[in-house]
């Protein structure tokens, strides 16, 4: 059969990857490099990730007050970062559980806006039937079960578990720490938990070093809110195209 002649060849169009503004709301700068680095294995090309941390603020928050001054230090930074940017972003990731001003930054945005605890608890629950939390900080879970009762999921979470010490000592992820989180995930699991979320921005990554895993979903929050904020984006993209056409 003889190749299609080019007078008839269908055009394709050029993907464009997508600009992904991706915020850290905590400033410590080594914790934003690797949320960027595992953002751009995960997106494998289809995404640009422009990763920056809070302008101000908290190394890790770990409290209400810290949280607050966090939600003020995400508004300023998104702020601009969006009017230096010669090319709009087509969405944005809140890279914190705690999702510290994620309500006023959609109220400045135009695209998707997406945060790290309601990405990843709708992904929970589209798994499984009662969800636990596995987060680190002594307060988060009193802080967590405020914040899941705002956004209406809290009849289905069976827990939320903190692991002991300080946020920042498991971003290295040592064999020590990865221990301690499979604890936590066995203890969700016994609470009655049949999908886990592993939650906050010191945890992201930690799927593939832990030394066991229960036999139920395990969900990294980061990757459930990249994987969200993608195809986010991709759909208003796809809505804008159907408009112009």
């Amino acid at each position: 059969m003889s190749a299609m002649p080019d007078a008839i060849a269908i055009d394709r169009p050029v993907f464009t990857p997508y600009r992904l503004l991706v915020i850290n709301g905590n400033t410590t700068s080594d914790l934003t490099g690797s949320l960027a680095e595992q953002a751009r294995v995960f997106f494998h090309g289809a995404a640009q990730v422009h990763a920056v941390t809070a302008a101000f603020g908290p190394a890790y928050i770990a409290s209400r007050v810290e949280a607050a001054v966090a939600a003020h230090a995400v508004l300023e930074t998104v702020e601009r970062e969006v009017s230096r940017a010669e090319t709009p972003f087509d969405a944005c990731l809140l890279a914190c559980f705690g999702e510290p001003g994620i309500g006023a930054v959609r109220e400045c945005l135009s695209v998707p806006v997406v945060g790290m605890a309601e990405a990843s608890i709708m992904a929970a629950m589209q798994r499984g039937d009662r969800y636990a939390i596995v987060t680190v900080g002594q307060r988060w879970p009193g802080m967590l079960r405020e914040q899941i009762r705002q956004l209406g999921l809290d009849a289905r979470c069976a827990g939320i578990i903190a692991l002991p010490g300080n946020a920042l000592d498991y971003v290295s992820r040592s064999p020590e720490s990865a221990a301690e989180v499979s604890r936590a995930l066995d203890a969700a699991v016994a609470q009655g938990a049949d999908v886990v979320i592993v939650a906050g921005a010191a945890l992201a990554g930690y799927l593939p070093v832990l030394p066991r895993r229960p036999a139920v979903p395990i969900i990294d929050s980061y990757r459930a809110a990249l994987a969200q904020v993608l195809a986010l984006a991709s759909l208003d993209r796809a809505q804008r195209l159907c408009v112009q056409a």
